[in-house]
């Protein structure tokens, strides 16, 4: 049952940051009261995302490392408690305060057995560097486990950001409150890090460090969230057609032709889990990323059993990576192929 509730509200916040419902409800404007300094709490901050938070150290003791969507996550020893911050994109037209009535909305028919009692003082604050932001607490249940959890929900630049904490009703929500509440979003981001792993912008993509490429995509693409071992992530509002671009380690005398195959099938193969009626149309080594060895494979299958899709891969082999360029269209791959073409593997 610990383990039911762990998941279940991480799920829940990943759900909050990334899905694209949209669920109106009205909230009063206010501020939260200020919360008891923390001076025996630790700090954490990320440059990358740009945000700092204070946590309860002594409790939230559990680094479980990467995890999904979340950038930050850490857990009490015995997982009936998380604290975790998520990033997506901004879902257009949504305003602030709709946020709580989106996962209100959402929660309970994907999550089976989860009940939501209510939502609880919903209001929009302004964090302590100024920033708004909608907070509020929610009261639930797993069978006989019940569960509360407070979250704010902001945005910086384009972005959806939320930070939740849960804990079973045992624990003081006060606690809670104040470790959300603590989130602050004026740390300077490093730019030079963010171009190392993979910076997009104004459809480019550059990345600096090894594997070191750029790439240009359509301006009308927008940003989406990352999956394992991606470093990009695009596509139109509409959904298809979309980009990603992963990138994967080479093992040293194995083949590199003989591993760049099977990672192109093990694409193909992990389409499995959201679609069906797979199908490869080809598959071949080929050339037009020469000195670089590279290899192709191109998809037909249904996303979810509806929506026909045809899914093109090149993997690309440099120094002892690979790069995985993988585009989804509901139409011609000439638009996928124009846009891997631009891969530019000498910057």
């Amino acid at each position: 049952m610990k383990n039911r509730f762990k998941n279940t509200m991480g799920f829940l916040i990943y759900l909050f940051a990334g899905s694209a419902l949209f669920i109106s409800c009205a909230s009063p404007a206010g501020q939260v009261k200020k919360s008891t300094p923390m001076p025996e709490w630790k700090r954490y901050e990320d440059k990358l995302v740009g945000f700092s938070v204070k946590y309860d150290a002594e409790k939230f003791n559990k680094d479980p490392g990467p995890v999904g969507p979340f950038v930050f996550m850490r857990e009490s020893a015995e997982g009936t408690s998380s604290l975790g911050l998520t990033v997506g994109p901004y879902p257009p037209g949504t305003a602030l305060p709709d946020t709580a009535g989106l996962i209100t909305g959402s929660l309970p028919g994907l999550i089976p057995g989860l009940i939501i009692d209510q939502i609880n003082n919903q209001q929009i604050i302004k964090l302590t560097d100024g920033t708004p932001a909608n907070y509020f607490e929610l009261e639930g249940n797993i069978g006989e486990l019940k569960l509360k959890a407070a979250f704010v929900a902001t945005i910086k630049y384009d972005r959806l950001i939320v930070l939740g904490a849960s804990d079973t009703t045992d624990g003081p929500l006060a606690n809670l409150k104040a470790m959300v509440t603590s989130l602050r979003l004026d740390v300077d981001v490093d730019e030079a890090t963010l171009r190392a792993r993979g910076l997009a912008r104004d459809g480019t993509f550059v990345r600096t460090d090894t594997p070191a490429f750029t790439l240009n995509y359509p301006k009308t693409f927008q940003n989406r969230r990352l999956q394992t071992n991606q470093v990009f992530r695009a596509g139109i509002p509409q959904g298809s057609p979309s980009i990603s671009i992963a990138i994967w380690p080479l093992t040293a005398g194995q083949g590199t032709h003989k591993q760049l195959k099977a990672m192109a099938e093990g694409y193909a193969n992990s389409l499995k889990s959201v679609g069906s009626g797979i199908k490869i149309i080809s598959q071949n080594p080929i050339k037009i990323y020469k000195p670089y060895d590279a290899y192709q494979i191109q998809i037909a299958w249904r996303y979810r059993g509806q929506d026909a899709l045809t899914t093109l891969v090149h993997v690309i082999a440099k120094t002892d990576k690979a790069i995985l360029l993988a585009g989804h269209t509901i139409y011609s791959t000439d638009e996928l192929i124009d846009i891997f073409k631009t891969i530019n593997l000498k910057p």
